[in-house]
């Protein structure tokens, strides 16, 4: 509760002595006592409704003489006649021992903000905005100290926080490798981390402060780049920059940096933040690994580009063979062979022109194929659908079956004929790819049974697609139409 010490009991507190040039005359007089009664309720009065606490201090002894009110947990008799060093916080003491001084000697008004153990407060502390001025009697001598104190606490905890949180972030700031730091409307610095400041140092031997101007640790072409940049933040754009800086006496360093706007209150733009990272080792370890990657591209072309020379040296020699053979059934085999043989050196050729040398156009397999086993130009082929692209191990077996099938309508679809068309028309739905190839012209044998024959060939074609856990089916004789499905795989 608030306890009031009544203005009689100040006046005896401070002892005062009734004269004639005092403001409050002490006499037996009635009408005297009728005027310091209704002081002493006009004073209870304000002190009572104050929000401040005020007291007198005795200059010399620093206790309290009077008080308006104490905090609750505190009592009058404990509080009067006490040194007022007794409530404050062990380390506010001397700072406050210090403004009293400072007001004695001076005459002066002065303030101070200081800590005192509270019962009611949250952590044992309150915190007060002091104000410390003299109280002289008529003559102009110095008889008490009063203290005007109004509770801040709320704020002083406010302000503790945000220090604290500040703090933190300068702790987490300044215990970072990046280089950190912000720049105002005009690219002067605002806030910097010790990583900046100590590369600046080491490089400039410039110790780095605020309001120097960032461009000014820039070389000259990067200048003209940042300024860029700043334009496009003014506008609200995050930006990300990698930039080469040359240090003295050492290599080329990396810097990956980032951009950001920083608004005010109102929204309004007052600066811009920037994070640097050192990205030198990222840039030389992606240089191995590009180097590392053109050397195998290299070495792979190389290998597809031998396989597909030997395989068509293993042709020509198959050719001669065919030459010498008088048995036309040997040669027909050998033949076929030698255009299996084809259809893979062709796969190999193709992969080692593609630059990822893994994966080829179906498209442009299918193209390739049948302009290598046709007779002559008046044999066309029209292509449908999407295209899809598939690795080595997809392409040999599908590429195989594609060329046992156009075999096969050279052979029977074409043989009497000068000119012919081939349609292919290539589908996906989800996982599976479906290919229809059409001539339109000839026929499939009708004496030759398209799942169970014996030819090799036809075992080819149907062991291939098994391989690719799909199938193949004649959906027409006349004209001859081919199905074929796979599964598509990530691994294809």
């Amino acid at each position: 509760m608030l306890t009031l010490v009544t203005f009689k009991q100040f006046c005896m507190l401070n002892e005062q002595k009734p004269n004639q040039e005092s403001s409050f005359v002490m006499s037996n007089n009635y009408r005297d006592k009728v005027i310091l009664e209704n002081l002493d309720l006009h004073f209870r009065s304000i002190a009572g409704n104050i929000p401040q606490i005020f007291s007198f201090i005795d200059p010399e002894t620093f206790t309290i003489k009077y008080i308006n009110r104490v905090e609750e947990g505190y009592d009058l008799k404990e509080v009067i006649g006490k040194e007022i060093f007794n409530y404050l916080l062990p380390d506010q003491c001397e700072p406050y021992r210090i403004k009293i001084e400072q007001v004695k000697r001076s005459g002066k008004t002065e303030q101070i903000e200081a800590g005192f153990q509270s019962f009611a407060a949250e952590g044992g502390i309150s915190w007060f905005l002091t104000t410390i001025s003299p109280v002289c009697n008529a003559e102009g001598e110095l008889e008490s100290i009063l203290v005007l104190s109004e509770n801040i606490t709320e704020n002083k905890r406010l302000e503790i926080e945000n220090q604290n949180r500040s703090e933190r972030l300068k702790a987490i700031i300044n215990n970072n490798n990046d280089l950190i730091c912000s720049i105002d409307t005009d690219y002067c610095l605002i806030e910097f981390n010790n990583t900046l400041a100590d590369a600046i140092k080491a490089e400039k031997n410039i110790d780095l402060g605020q309001g120097m101007l960032l461009l000014n640790f820039l070389a000259p072409h990067q200048r003209k780049r940042h300024l860029e940049i700043y334009e496009r933040v003014k506008q609200g754009e995050i930006c990300h920059d990698i930039e080469e800086f040359s240090a003295s006496g050492s290599e080329k360093r990396f810097l990956e940096t980032s951009f950001h706007p920083i608004y005010g209150i109102n929204n309004e733009f007052t600066g811009i933040s920037i994070f640097s990272r050192n990205i030198t080792e990222r840039v030389k370890n992606e240089k191995k690994i590009r180097d590392a990657l053109r050397e195998k591209e290299t070495m792979l072309s190389e290998i597809h580009h031998r396989i597909k020379n030997n395989l068509a040296m293993i042709s020509s020699m198959l050719q001669l063979q065919e030459l010498t053979i008088p048995n036309e059934g040997v040669r027909e085999a050998l033949s076929g062979s030698r255009k299996r043989i084809k259809a893979t050196a062709l796969i190999h050729e193709m992969l080692y022109k593609e630059d990822t040398f893994n994966m080829i156009s179906l498209k442009e397999f299918i193209t390739e194929l049948f302009g290598l086993l046709r007779m002559n130009d008046s044999f066309q082929l029209e292509i449908h659908g999407e295209d899809k692209e598939f690795n080595l191990t997809t392409a040999l077996p599908l590429g195989l079956i594609l060329n046992e099938i156009m075999v096969n309508s050279f052979k029977h679809s074409f043989s009497h004929t000068d000119q012919g068309k081939t349609s292919v028309t290539i589908d996906s739905e989800g996982d599976l790819l479906t290919i229809i190839y059409r001539d339109e012209t000839g026929n499939f044998p009708t004496d030759i049974d398209f799942r169970n024959s014996n030819t090799t060939g036809l075992t080819l074609i149907h062991t291939f697609a098994e391989q690719l856990s799909g199938s193949i089916d004649l959906v027409s004789n006349d004209p001859p139409v081919y199905k074929i499905q796979i599964r598509i795989h990530e691994n294809h």
